[in-house]
């Protein structure tokens, strides 16, 4: 569904005309409903649910080696958290070659010296202040004639939920399609409020936290083999062998 497409919605589940609650009100309870899903699924679901590749131009002389995070629009993710980083080291790479994550604090030298003399076959990196420090520092001899494309920073994380407004499609919602609906139910609370319905915002409000639940419930354990039974674990219980 799209933002519109759920703004419908919401209006229908609650029985209200656009003009009896303002585009702000509407825009606000969208957020603040997808929000709401969007946590609850990173803090109590995880399983990689809004993971997201970026692929970021390489840049002689980067000060520091540093790249900050990709920001977000309406068209495309930012990241909230990076989990892996990749680097083609020379324009003619055909396959980036994994980063290793170093505790800056811990390293022998440095930063300066292995932004100089980190081989580029064990490129190494750390994340400080949602930026990536990435060593060997990339010179101009390795990027393209014209580095303006190059690519050759690829990143893997956890796509950053951003306000939306009027008109942004489905893909850039993120939350799961199965789920959309579910973000017209937590918008109904505050088309209620808004109408001054406070019996009818309390019980919009309890049903978006039951709708919550059940999301977690059927987005939990998708890798679960299908008609698959085992014996469970009674271990702890004292009766395990």
């Amino acid at each position: 569904m799209t933002y519109n497409e759920i703004l419908a919605l919401a209006l229908s589940n609650t029985h209200t005309k656009a003009g009896q609650v303002s585009s702000t009100i509407l825009n606000n309870a969208f957020n603040i409903a997808r929000n709401r899903l969007g946590k609850e699924i990173v803090q109590n679901v995880g399983e990689n649910y809004f993971f997201q590749i970026w692929k970021r131009d390489a840049i002689a002389n980067q000060d520091n080696g540093e790249y900050p995070y990709p920001e977000a629009d309406q068209d495309s993710a930012g990241a909230d958290k990076i989990t892996g980083v990749a680097i083609k080291g020379l324009t003619s790479d055909v396959y980036y070659r994994p980063c290793r994550e170093v505790d800056v604090k811990n390293l022998e030298h440095d930063w300066e010296w292995y932004l100089v003399n980190q081989p580029k076959s064990d490129p190494i990196y750390f994340i400080a202040d949602e930026s990536i420090f990435i060593a060997p520092q990339f010179s101009a001899s390795d990027l393209p004639a014209n580095p303006s494309g190059n690519l050759q920073i690829k990143l893997t994380g956890i796509a950053k939920l951003i306000d939306l407004t009027t008109g942004a499609s489905a893909a850039s919602i993120l939350i799961p399609t199965d789920q959309h609906h579910r973000i017209a139910i937590g918008m109904e609370e505050y088309i209620y409020k808004s109408r001054k319905m406070k019996t009818e915002a309390v019980t919009a409000m309890q049903e978006f936290d039951l709708e919550c639940q059940k999301m977690i419930d059927e987005l939990t354990n998708r890798n679960n083999s299908n008609m698959q039974a085992s014996v469970p674990n009674d271990f702890a219980l004292g009766f395990g062998e």
